[in-house]
């Protein structure tokens, strides 16, 4: 049996307004019951995609039209308007990439009007491109930077309406380190600027060190990579929190931190801080190993676990001097880098895959361990020399001596494997060109070795940097091909190599050299063939002993330390297959131990163990962009690059919200949460949602192709505060908090067992391959399962309940329903406990809607007081701890707001922002009451018993005063004389303006008049006339003239300069707000007796024209459910 459908008064106003279907008149054709039906019937139909049972999804649609009809969940706004319908469209927000070029700018600025045609937000980056009054190449001229671009997105947005529903959103973001940053931060200090966004301000760890350290950072251009100069980072925090302080705006965004919690990494970091390397690092490219230092600025073909990925055209780029930190492992590999570069850590392994994660190098342990690449695939590549001069080189290097005029090869003994040794040096040397008089290898009278020496072999020899004191692995052999490798490598093995052990202790191959560099090169050559190696150092210590003096006696020689590499479990395949021995003593032992091998050999994991990582020195250092995998081989460790990614593009988010009040149930005399109903409802949203992914019609391809690639979804919640309330527990308490931690926790794991659930019965994502999903060893169906988003919409509908994870803003208003009739909606929690508790009344209602607060009533119990706390009564400690709570189990950001009482200081913000950033938050946004100023004001009465003086309050401007004083301007317009009469009253306030067009009558004549009252009634409202100014200044009409030499645009333009001459003239700026009168005047004042509700206004709604206020991150009225997200 179907459930009622019960929606509010309220909620009937908004669907019929947005959501229900309309015909072509606009009349509404469906009722709220039949759209959750269209609803219910488009998401189930996906079932059949997955299932042939018919009745399964029939099933499934009965479940969801249940879980929407009793206010249990509901989806975004795209999804019930759109589900169902022609247009389809079902997500809420998209990330749209801007580059740095012209055609991906208006690219991008298409995308987004097609979105939003479609009734979605959108979210750029603007970091990649160039600062303002850089070169463009191209055209000789300069670039205009970001914001000037911005400011094209806002008026593209402003033109496009969102489906016929409300004005396009959007997010910009900026990273602290664009040379840019500072027009960033203050780009919106003229209200009316860049209306259309929200910005934010990329914050990286980096940053905030150097703003707790005091220091200097780096400015980097994002497409020459280059410094462009330095700023105090404490005077840039400092800026971000008064510009937060003044409007709002800018918010912060950690990057970093949002970066840890990003599940497919491989798809690309979300600009993230600049990992480093030095200059002298070996990478693995398609053409062999190159030093970081010969690929700066050169496109280039990294090898990452054996595959090919294209860098950027920039290649390596610097970054600047930085401290270095050496990572060295037991095993014997070292690089070095900045201790924030992140590297693949193992969290655990077991014989067959390791779990893994991105952590900094500055972060790592002894015995942590880390992942180095697996080249196992790489063959062949490119380069200099042959196999057969590796292999003389390699012989050179471990039984050879190298003289200042020519270099010999020895050999000893008369066995099989040390002939079969000469004979494959004489066959390499013998295809070279020679002088006639070569003679091959050459006995040595009175002992068992023989020699060869040959020019070619010498040339050889210095060709490849080899001369006489340097014995060694130098840059060019490292360089060289892969045939040189492979040759090389059996030299040095055939001259100090061996086989040793057996099945039951095991089979090694083992390499021992007294020059620890050369074993440390050979480690590295090894593994770009996919072979492991371990180094023991200092297996034989330095001695003294006594051997052969070459003279037929003997005397005490210094004995050098010896060192071995060894190479153990299936790499002694690898290395017989591609490598193998010259010596056919060692080869057939080796092979015989391979061909005998029993059981199955050990799998290598390419994981070394972290001996430790420590500080090395200063130095220039380098990093580069590697799009699709964002990771490259440095000196063998598998390492994140470039951070300068944007956000993951073209992907977008399918949102949905548990609405906590409805997770309840009666236990005797109170409320407690019904735990099982929580995950059932949790595990049906969680289907809901993927199937929302398959249902949707996307508005262009790519958003289509990457939002199926990761298939993300975010589950949220609403009515956190409504149910608090009903539990009895104040939001601002432990208590809540630890509640806030345990609920999420709930969701979290209930939505991740049905996304592995879904995955066995239809796949996993199809990134899932390298995400950190398969590092973990779980096969899930979505890369992401929960977002906190803002519900201002979906609340009204599924309440009276209360957004998100917010406070109440008022335990009592009114909202506009049709006709111009004010309905007062109470806070169900504390509906119920008033009448419960018996103190319930009209009366108290009304006045709590009216401002008053519940704080200063008698009427209401001091429990009842403690647990009703309003938004502004709570310390902003508090809002901080709990969007941190909640962040603890949510994949991607919480919508908040932290709200601050008007008083705040500047100080207040910075410690917001800074306990954010200690706590964990991915995020930040702050909201100071009255600091826009286009905020309605608020009034104060005093109740008698509590104030005996009372004052007399206007809820509109200060009257007109009997007697004004002020002057008439002529001002020559494009359609005649203007004149323009400003009038002062007895203290100097402006307080009117009256225009008049010489004999201008009909339209022209009532704009003019229209325009002067409006003017009069701000001025006497206590606003600013600098803020009339700068609404009025620069509008233009097509009728321009010029007046004392300057050009006016029309006769609002003409006002403006009048009132502003006239400020000039006075000498004396005009104080902000309503100026105390001499005499007993009407005052605007605050009062303790009136609620906080009544701040936290921002604006007027453009629909219904009630107060805008700051809530979830986003502006929204609670009278009609608009929201600007």
């Amino acid at each position: 049996m179907e459930p009622e459908v019960n929606f509010s008064p309220n909620a009937i106003v908004v669907l019929k307004r947005r959501y229900l279907k309309k015909n072509s008149k606009g009349d509404v054709i469906e009722t709220p019951k039949e759209m959750l039906k269209r609803v219910a019937i488009a998401i189930a139909a996906v079932e059949k995609k997955y299932k042939s049972n018919v009745n399964f999804a029939d099933k499934i649609e009965k479940e969801i039209f249940n879980m929407m009809a009793k206010l249990e969940f509901m989806p975004n706004s795209p999804t019930l308007m759109n589900a169902g319908k022609n247009l389809g469209q079902l997500s809420a927000c998209f990330v749209v990439p801007v580059d740095d070029s012209m055609e991906s700018i208006f690219d991008a600025i298409k995308s987004t009007a097609l979105i939003h045609k479609t009734g979605g937000g959108t979210g750029f980056s603007f970091s990649r491109l160039r600062p303002k009054n850089s070169v463009v190449k191209s055209t000789g001229g300069v670039a205009s930077g970001p914001i000037s671009f911005m400011k094209v997105f806002d008026a593209a947005t402003q033109a496009v309406k969102q489906g016929g529903t409300r004005r396009g959103a959007n997010m910009g973001i900026l990273r602290v380190d664009h040379p840019d940053i500072l027009e960033f931060i203050h780009c919106k200090e003229k209200e009316g600027e860049i209306s259309n966004f929200n910005i934010s301000v990329a914050v990286t760890d980096d940053f905030m060190e150097h703003v707790f350290k005091g220091e200097k950072y780096n400015l980097i251009d994002p497409r020459t990579k280059e410094i462009k100069g330095e700023l105090d980072a404490r005077k840039v925090f400092d800026l971000i929190a008064l510009y937060a302080h003044r409007n709002g705006e800018p918010g912060i965004v950690f990057i970093d931190r949002v970066n840890e919690s990003n599940l497919v990494p491989h798809l690309g970091k979300i600009e993230s801080t600049n990992p480093c390397v030095t200059a002298d690092t070996w990478v693995m490219s398609a053409k062999g190993p190159e030093k970081v230092k010969d690929l700066i600025g050169k496109r280039f073909v990294a090898v990452v676990n054996g595959e090919n990925w294209f860098s950027s055209d920039s290649g390596f780029f610097e970054t600047g001097i930085k401290e270095i930190y050496r990572l060295k492992t037991t095993e014997g590999f070292e690089v070095c880098l900045t201790k924030e570069h992140p590297v693949l850590k193992v969290k655990k392994a077991d014989r067959y895959r390791a779990e893994t994660e991105w952590v900094e190098a500055g972060s790592l342990k002894h015995n942590d361990r880390v992942i180095l690449n697996n080249h196992s695939k790489v063959n062949n590549w490119e380069g200099k020399y042959t196999k057969e001069e590796g292999y003389l080189v390699g012989l050179l290097l471990g039984d050879g001596t190298i003289k200042k005029d020519k270099v010999v090869l020895s050999s000893w003994g008369q066995s099989d494997g040390p002939k079969a040794v000469r004979a494959l040096a004489y066959k390499c040397a013998n295809s070279f060109h020679h002088r006639i008089d070569f003679r091959g290898w050459i006995g040595v009278k009175e002992r068992d070795e023989y020699r060869l020496s040959a020019a070619y072999i010498r040339n050889l020899a210095q060709s490849l940097g080899l001369e006489s004191g340097k014995k060694e692995v130098t840059e060019e052999i490292e360089k060289a091909s892969s045939d040189f490798y492979k040759g090389f490598l059996k030299g040095i093995f055939d001259a100090d190599g061996s086989v040793q052990g057996n099945q039951r202790k095991g089979v090694s191959i083992r390499l021992a050299q007294s020059n620890l560099g050369v074993l440390k090169a050979v480690q590295r050559m090894l593994l770009r063939l996919g072979i492991f190696s371990r180094i023991y150092v200092n297996r034989r210590k330095k001695e003294l002993s006594m051997l052969p003096d070459g003279k037929g006696g003997s005397r005490e020689y210094s004995i050098k330390p010896q060192h071995e590499l060894v190479i153990s479990k299936r790499n002694i395949f690898s290395f017989f297959e591609k490598v193998g021995f010259g010596d056919s003593g060692k080869m057939g032992k080796l092979r015989d131990a391979i061909e005998n091998y029993k059981r199955k050999m050990n799998k290598e994991l390419f994981i070394a163990t972290v001996d430790e990582v420590v500080l090395d020195k200063k130095e220039r250092v380098f990093d580069v962009n590697i799009p699709g995998i964002n990771a490259f081989d440095a000196n063998g460790f598998y390492v994140h690059n470039c951070g300068e990614q944007p956000l993951l593009p073209y992907e977008s988010c399918n949102l949905g919200s548990i609405n906590l009040a409805k997770m309840l149930k009666e236990d005797g005399d109170k409320f407690v949460i019904d735990w099982d109903k929580l995950k059932s409802v949790t595990k049906l949203s969680t289907r809901f949602l993927d199937n929302v992914i398959d249902a949707n019609k996307f508005p262009i391809p790519q958003i289509k192709e990457n939002t199926l690639r990761t298939r993300k979804i975010g589950l949220g919640i609403m009515g956190w505060a409504t149910m608090l309330g009903f539990l009895g527990i104040p939001y601002n308490s432990e208590e809540a908090i630890e509640l806030a931690k345990r609920v999420m926790e709930v969701i979290y794991e209930s939505a991740k067992e049905e996304s592995i659930s879904l995955a066995k019965e239809r796949g996993v994502f199809p990134a899932w391959k390298r995400s950190v999903w398969e590092n973990r060893g779980i096969r899930i169906r979505n890369a992401t399962l929960t977002t906190i988003a803002p519900t201002g919409s979906i609340s009204i509908i599924a309440g009276p309940t209360s957004t998100g994870i917010e406070p109440v803003y008022s335990l009592c208003y009114f909202r506009n329903v049709l006709d111009g009739e004010r309905l007062l909606e109470v806070d169900p929690a504390f509906e119920y406990i008033a009448r419960k508790r018996g103190f319930y009344s009209d009366d108290l209602m009304n006045r709590i809607a009216s401002g008053e607060s519940i704080q200063y009533m008698k009427e209401v119990p001091d429990d009842v007081k403690r647990v009703f706390v309003t938004a502004l009564d709570i310390d902003t400690v508090w809002h901080v701890k709990m969007q941190a709570a909640f962040q603890d189990y949510t994949d991607n950001a919480v919508s908040k707001t932290i709200n601050l009482p008007n008083e705040a200081a500047v100080n207040d913000v910075k410690e917001v922002y800074t306990l954010a950033y200690k706590l964990g938050c991915k995020g930040i946004t702050v909201y100071r009451d009255g600091s826009r100023q286009e905020q309605v004001l608020t009034l104060n009465k005093k109740n008698d018993d509590r104030e005996k003086e009372q004052k007399d309050v206007y809820p509109y401007p200060r009257p007109r005063p009997q007697v004004t004083i002020g002057t008439t301007t002529k001002v020559a317009t494009g359609c005649g004389n203007l004149y323009i009469t400003v009038n002062q009253n007895e203290d100097g306030d402006f307080v009117e303006v009256f225009t008049q067009m010489g004999k201008a009558g009909g339209c022209a004549a009532s704009q003019l008049e229209a325009i002067g009252r409006l003017v009069s009634l701000a001025l006497r409202g206590g606003i600013d006339p600098k803020v009339i100014i700068e609404q009025l200044k620069g509008i233009r009409c097509p009728s321009p003239s010029w007046a004392n030499g300057k050009k006016i645009f029309s006769c609002a333009d003409a006002l403006s300069r009048v009132l502003e001459k006239r400020i000039v003239d006075q000498k004396e700026m005009i104080k902000v707000g309503v100026t105390a009168q001499k005499k007993k005047a009407a005052t605007l004042v605050k009062s303790k007796h009136f609620d906080n509700s009544l701040n936290n206004i921002v604006g007027v709604c453009p629909d219904c024209g009630s107060a805008l206020r700051h809530q979830e991150g986003c502006l929204v009225c609670d009278a009609c459910g608009y929201s600007k997200c």
